[in-house]
């Protein structure tokens, strides 16, 4: 029998297969260490390395059979190459390694604030608008971090019992969430640093730094994000020091996973914005007319592989909120060449089905275009571009609507005037018009159509009236002498209906 104060097991009745990534799955009569019992039915234990919730029915308590048994099932969580005391002491000594390394980063960041950040808002040495593009949110995430390390330090007084795992757990979305707005800002500080790379590097020196000056505000401000990708490193070896048995080893567990998660998907961000910036300053080969930065804002770029038959072309989607620009790279790998655009109110987007050809692929269609196939790097990536292309469909068309009454209104009145100068034609009721020349004349246009590409087109119109109206007034005589004439033939030739009634009695 185990002792009464060592780890509690449990053998299960039936085998579970979690569905969710903190959910243990076992099988028929493996047994398990429990970390924790909660009231509402379920429990969380460890198997072979792994810490999960399961459903506490499907478990009884483990007994331990007689001595002389040799077929009895021993748990392989027995097995343990350090004791107990040895796994507690090099846990103490990891999780104090984490909070002093925490304690530096604070140290670190605050120290950057004070000598360098405040004293160059005060300098004026770059404008106050490119001092918040250059900063982002870094007094955020000197807060964030200020607050994990008041409770890492809260939670080391608590020995064996402090949960570091739960306290990365619970801080987890608030990191994710300043740290995704401080990458998303970054490249932007990278071209102000390049920009005033001169004036920022004696604007240092002169504080104290070290030379050269704009390499310590450069380390400086990338200081967060590389902060960011060392914590999965650190849980991991604290989660490997942690007892089967210890009630945080399951969120220090999952902590290891949702770290790894932050910091790619940051780095993923970084790497967008930078691409981003690539495409705005440095110039597109082959793009012809307005700027790119009239097309609005970059929502999304990324890698992509077109398919037509059996070729494939390596191309780069960049997204606008009206625009879908095609690029592809130079053959020196040095720019970005312009292969299309596609405008969004005219495609559409459907997601194909995953085959031994082509995987992770969706397709835009439209009346205008041949359909394409598009294959993305993952099925994450995938859904991505279709929930983005979506998004930007809805917001064009709910922009559309917002403006729709007043071009509904619009049309309503050309409408009513062109109903009106029909009425002029017409005859009394219950006679019907003759027929007349003016049904040729031309109906006024219901709205102006500008030409693409030729945004001064209406104005030269504009400009050409007054040469055309004499032309247009020497037309009008012309169509009126021929009317005339037309109007006065049809009376002589037009029997009414009157006329053939009284043709027609005996």
């Amino acid at each position: 029998m185990s002792k009464s104060d060592g780890p509690k097991l449990v053998t299960a009745l039936f085998s579970f297969k979690g569905k969710n990534n903190d959910e243990l799955c076992f099988k028929k009569g493996d047994i398990i260490t429990i970390t924790q019992t909660d009231d509402g039915g379920w429990w969380e234990g460890t198997l072979n390395e792994k810490t999960g919730w399961f459903p506490s029915n499907y478990v009884k308590e483990y007994k331990a059979p007689d001595s002389g048994s040799t077929s009895a099932k021993m748990s392989p969580e027995k097995s343990s190459p350090d004791s107990p005391i040895h796994q507690t002491l090099n846990r103490d000594i990891v999780l104090k390694d984490i909070v002093d390394s925490e304690r530096a980063n604070v140290a670190e960041l605050q120290g950057l604030v004070n000598n360098f950040l405040q004293p160059l808002e005060a300098a004026n040495v770059i404008k106050k608008e490119e001092y918040k593009q250059l900063i982002g949110n870094f007094h955020e995430v000197l807060e964030t971090h200020q607050r994990l390390l008041a409770n890492l330090d809260s939670a080391l007084s608590q020995g064996p019992e402090a949960r570091v795992g739960n306290i990365f757990l619970t801080l987890a979305p608030k990191l994710k969430s300043i740290h995704t707005t401080y990458c998303n800002c970054h490249p932007q500080a990278v071209c102000i640093l390049d920009r005033y790379r001169d004036e920022l590097n004696d604007f240092m020196e002169r504080s104290g730094a070290i030379s050269p000056g704009i390499l310590v505000l450069t380390t400086g401000l990338s200081k967060p994000f590389r902060r960011l990708d060392k914590y999965s490193a650190m849980l991991q070896e604290l989660e490997r020091h942690t007892e089967k048995n210890n009630p945080d080893r399951g969120d220090t567990q999952r902590s290891v996973s949702v770290y790894r998660d932050i910091a790619d998907r940051c780095a993923a961000i970084r790497k967008q914005r930078e691409l981003a910036l690539q495409i705005l300053t440095s110039g597109i080969k082959g793009w012809e007319g307005e700027e790119l930065n009239v097309l609005g804002d970059i929502i999304h770029v990324g890698p992509v592989i077109l398919v037509s038959g059996v070729e494939r072309r390596d191309r780069y989607f960049v997204l606008f909120p009206t625009t879908l620009l095609v690029l592809s790279i130079s053959a020196r790998m040095s720019s970005f060449v312009y292969e299309g655009k596609l405008p969004l109110t005219g495609i559409n987007v459907v997601a194909l089905e995953q085959s031994e050809e082509i995987k992770n692929a969706f397709e835009i269609s439209g009346p205008m275009i041949e359909s394409i196939t598009v294959v993305c790097p993952s099925r994450e990536e995938r859904q991505h571009w279709i929930e983005l292309l979506s998004q930007e469909q809805i917001a064009i068309r709910a922009s559309n609507l917002s403006r729709s009454p007043t071009s509904i209104s619009h049309s309503s009145s050309q409408n009513s005037k062109l109903q009106a100068a029909g009425a002029e034609h017409s005859s009394s009721p219950g006679n019907k018009a003759p027929w007349s020349l003016a049904s040729f004349r031309p109906a006024p246009p219901i709205y102006a159509l500008k030409t693409f590409g030729k945004p001064d087109a209406v104005d030269s119109c504009r400009s050409t009236k007054t040469c055309n109206e004499r032309q247009f007034e020497d037309d009008a005589i012309i169509l009126r002498v021929i009317e005339g004439y037309c109007l006065s033939a049809n009376a002589r030739f037009t029997v009414h209906s009157g006329g053939c009634r009284k043709l027609l009695k005996p």
